[in-house]
């Protein structure tokens, strides 16, 4: 009788263990939550923005749409451009990401600022301009 118990036991953890990851999969899949870390939010932005999709890039950023932001991501596409990230800086609520982007012997090294917004990290459009730009008021 214990043995059976037992069983039994093993395979509600097993059916458990399976619900979660079934979970996790599906979780990972939905459109916007994929972007767990900052590195991650501004790469999947970065690519959407020069795949032309911008429908997924507007999900990734703070404000929820493009509008004027200034960034020049469209342009790499087609180029031999390559970009790598890592996380610069870091605290509980907000994130800056360093984006070193080479094209043969050249490269650059610029941030994106991130915010948490919920449970998920997205790119904050306006304070990345402001880093970019910290001499210009760009809400003229």
């Amino acid at each position: 009788m214990e043995h059976r118990g037992g069983s039994r036991t093993r395979r509600g953890t097993s059916a458990a263990l399976a619900l979660l990851l079934a979970a996790a999969l599906c979780s990972a899949m939905l459109p916007g939550c994929s972007s767990s870390t900052p590195e991650l939010t501004v790469q999947e932005f970065i690519t959407a923005r020069m795949e032309g999709d911008e429908s997924r890039a507007k999900e990734l950023a703070v404000e929820g749409d493009l509008g004027d932001y200034l960034g020049g991501e469209p342009f790499l596409a087609g180029s031999e451009a390559d970009f790598t990230v890592e996380l610069a800086e870091s605290d509980k609520d907000r994130a800056v990401v360093r984006v070193h982007l080479t094209w043969g012997e050249e490269g650059v090294d610029i941030s994106y600022v991130c915010r948490r917004v919920g449970s998920r990290w997205k790119v904050a459009l306006r304070e990345t301009e402001a880093l970019w730009y910290p001499d210009i008021d760009l809400r003229e």
